[in-house]
């Protein structure tokens, strides 16, 4: 990559230095892993840490701290261990749900079908209740749902990366609170760019992970747990299914990290601590606004160039955007925007592939950088068939 193509992209991260990899020469607008920061980045290169001594213990102490903050969590139980966000969304199903209690999961996509499928591994009598073509969960549908069945939990998502559908996670909340059911709530593609105060939503687990919204490495699944949830999962008849997703287990290490369960993976864990910091940093409210707005901007792009949004209007998120493309374009969009231009976008899942293109806009990703990236994809978009009108109107109103 010669010196002009690399300050180019540089310019599309919105920083400044001039010494990372040719590995960090790609600006990832996928729905996570998103880029890191020179920051991160030179913890994770550093000296290996162990996973016993004070320097460990201090560091994950503030971590835990730290994860309070981005979920606004002061009354409940904060976990963070090594995992995926599908071991926090698994640690949540086994830890909270019995062999044959009746759960409900809200889908909207892709990995609402996967927490219906970790009900149903761990052997809970696992309802569904769908809404297809975009739209978000009802909370009048929910309601009536709730009368017809008595469940143990519900199980909501509150934005699927794979349609990047919205859910209004309050008001469905609200609806489980009413029916005196334990609601959970993945909140991987949100926490760090979505508004989420824990403590007053008053859902009784809320998950997420390290590599979205909260630009730290994959590797880290961060865990709210509200004191009801706790109480249940220790009042159980029977015990928990599980050694490492055990979330009683996991309790005591929280409290106190010199208790041993499982190595952690300390550089990952370093690394989202430096993460957590630059969020505190910026401040969560201001991240939350930062978000809002590369939200605006993407879809004002996707508008321009007259593509069909996959979430309905009033339910699209700030943190991916999903549209359709003509049958076989995603393919040809996806490799020439990351060969000509080192702009990296996914592609729908499964049955999608060839038909969806995904933007995932969140981590300390800057508005501007967004804009040139966006523009880059305009110009990909318009040599594939989108019309020069088109584009043009999306360049004008992503710079707003």
């Amino acid at each position: 990559m010669n010196i002009s193509d690399r300050e180019r992209v540089f310019t599309l991260r919105g920083e400044d230095e001039r010494g990372a990899s040719d590995l960090d020469d790609t600006l990832l607008l996928i729905p996570g892993p998103t880029n890191l920061s020179k920051r991160v980045r030179e913890v994770m290169a550093g000296p290996q840490l162990p996973h016993v001594g004070s320097e460990f213990y201090s560091m994950f102490r503030e971590t835990v701290g730290l994860a309070r903050y981005v979920f606004k969590n002061e009354k409940g139980d904060q976990f963070v261990f090594t995992g995926s966000g599908t071991i926090g969304m698994e640690s949540s199903v086994v830890s909270l749900v019995s062999r044959g209690e009746r759960t409900l999961t809200l889908i909207n996509g892709y990995f609402g079908h996967r927490m219906l499928m970790l009900n149903q591994v761990h052997g809970a009598k696992a309802d569904k209740l769908e809404f297809t073509g975009g739209k978000a969960a009802d909370p009048d549908s929910l309601r009536s749902q709730l009368r017809k069945a008595k469940y143990s939990a519900v199980f909501i998502t509150h934005v699927d990366t794979s349609s990047s559908v919205l859910n209004p996670v309050r008001e469905l909340v609200e609806e489980c609170a009413k029916a005196g059911v334990a609601a959970v709530v993945d909140s991987v593609c949100a926490i760090g760019g979505l508004p989420l105060d824990f403590d007053s939503l008053g859902a009784d687990i809320v998950f997420t992970a390290s590599q979205k919204a909260l630009a730290g490495p994959p590797g880290a699944v961060l865990v709210a747990v509200s004191k009801r949830a706790m109480e249940k999962m220790e009042k159980r008849k029977s015990p928990i299914e599980s050694y490492y997703m055990n979330l009683l287990r996991w309790k005591p290490v929280m409290d106190d990290p010199k208790m041993y369960l499982a190595t952690p993976a300390t550089q990952v864990l370093q690394a989202l601590r430096e993460a957590l910091l630059e969020a505190k940093e910026e401040g969560i409210e201001n991240r939350w606004a930062r978000h809002r707005k590369l939200g605006e901007i993407t879809r004002a792009s996707v508008e321009g160039w007259g593509q069909r949004f996959v979430a309905e209007e009033g339910h699209r998120a700030d943190t991916v955007t999903s549209f359709w493309v003509e049958e076989g374009k995603a393919g040809p969009i996806q490799k020439t925007l990351e060969s000509e231009h080192h702009v990296m976008v996914s592609r729908g899942i499964y049955d999608d592939k060839d038909r969806m293109i995904r933007i995932g806009h969140f981590g300390t990703l800057q508005p501007e950088a967004l804009r040139k990236a966006l523009g880059s994809m305009g110009e990909v978009m318009e040599e594939l068939g989108v019309s020069a009108h088109q584009v043009a109107v999306a360049k004008r109103r992503s710079r707003r």
